[in-house]
């Protein structure tokens, strides 16, 4: 997905992640996962903008399972396709990191 800014793209990732020291739901929830949108010039552009965005936010990555450029990514249902490209519209108008519903598993 291009952004109004030639030399940067929207860039996303499936993020697992836990609750650092400070932040809401350390010590009550283990961590989760989480799709971030981003503009970026590229894959490591993005993966930086996401380490300090999940810093500022006391969240530490555990795993990311991928980071891809956003361009015609087909989902299952019309529903998911609408969200996620809302998403991924939103990333590519903005500076900042968007997000997607955190999915949360508790302590175990």
């Amino acid at each position: 997905m291009f952004s109004p800014n030639s030399t940067r793209l929207v860039y996303w990732a499936n993020i697992e992640f836990s609750y650092e020291a400070g932040s809401k739901y350390h010590g009550e929830f283990e961590g989760g996962f989480v799709y971030c949108f981003v503009q970026a010039v590229d894959a490591r552009d993005a993966l930086d903008q996401f380490d300090l965005e999940f810093k500022s936010r006391n969240l530490g990555i555990r795993f990311i399972e991928f980071i891809n450029l956003y361009a015609e990514v087909p989902w299952q249902s019309i529903e998911d396709q609408g969200h996620y490209d809302g998403i991924a519209t939103r990333a590519s108008n903005s500076e900042e990191v968007m997000f997607d519903s955190f999915e949360i598993y508790e302590r175990r």
